[in-house]
């Protein structure tokens, strides 16, 4: 753990654990070049991402917006989350079996949870699931936009004290996925790596070239809500 922004994370998300259950929890986003550009299309998504608690920049390429932003990785995040072994961690989402490898590795409670759940009677499973575990931290691995949208919905419904959505992090702290080496992280080329590995991604990543060119032609604050 290096930069003193994440230490700064770390300790709010420990303040957070530390408070009475007697207020909504703490709803974290973890916002990269993609999700803004999600936003630009889907207003429901971008007033979310504004009314969010903490909102972490997660992305080389939210650079070109703000040079000296100092990007934390929402899979660094979690791992020193983990590390700690101090909290309640209920892990919800995923594909393939991850949510389960992530309980059984780190500890805690997991559900495999769906993406757009329509079924109310499923989703009331899923809430009273995490609910009976009172977790102190809720990650959730659905993806962006359902991620934000799913904690937003239910945020008054959980039982836990910090929200995060966290993508496909479960993949690669189980090995679903290949960790880029640390100097691709000091690069900011963790996008090309997960390109690389996951070609199928292509399309995903024509939104960064949407960033870019939004940055050089119009430049303005993406995320307002005005």
């Amino acid at each position: 753990m290096s930069s003193t922004e994440l230490v700064e994370v770390l300790n709010e998300i420990s303040a957070q654990c530390s408070m009475l259950r007697n207020k909504k929890p703490f709803f974290v986003v973890t916002v990269n070049p993609e999700f803004i550009m999600l936003a630009q299309d889907d207003p429901e998504f971008k007033k979310i991402l504004n009314l969010a608690d903490l909102a972490i920049p997660d992305g080389v390429g939210l650079k070109l917006a703000k040079s000296d932003l100092v990007i934390i990785p929402g899979r660094k995040l979690v791992e020193e989350i983990l590390r700690t072994k101090k909290y309640k961690v209920f892990f919800l989402g995923g594909q393939n079996g991850v949510a389960a490898k992530m309980a059984k590795k780190y500890g805690g409670f997991f559900d495999e949870g769906e993406v757009n759940i329509k079924n109310p009677a499923r989703n009331a499973e899923i809430v009273a699931k995490i609910n009976s575990f009172r977790p102190d931290i809720l990650l959730v691995a659905y993806g962006a936009p359902y991620q934000e949208k799913w904690l937003y919905a239910n945020r008054r419904l959980l039982n836990a004290r910090v929200l995060i959505g966290i993508g496909g992090v479960f993949d690669y702290l189980t090995g679903q996925a290949k960790l880029p080496p640390e100097w691709v992280n000091k690069a900011g080329l963790e996008w090309l790596w997960r390109l690389v590995h996951e070609p199928w991604r292509w399309r995903r990543q024509l939104s960064l070239v949407r960033f870019v060119l939004l940055q050089i032609f119009s430049p303005r604050r993406l995320l307002s809500s005005r």
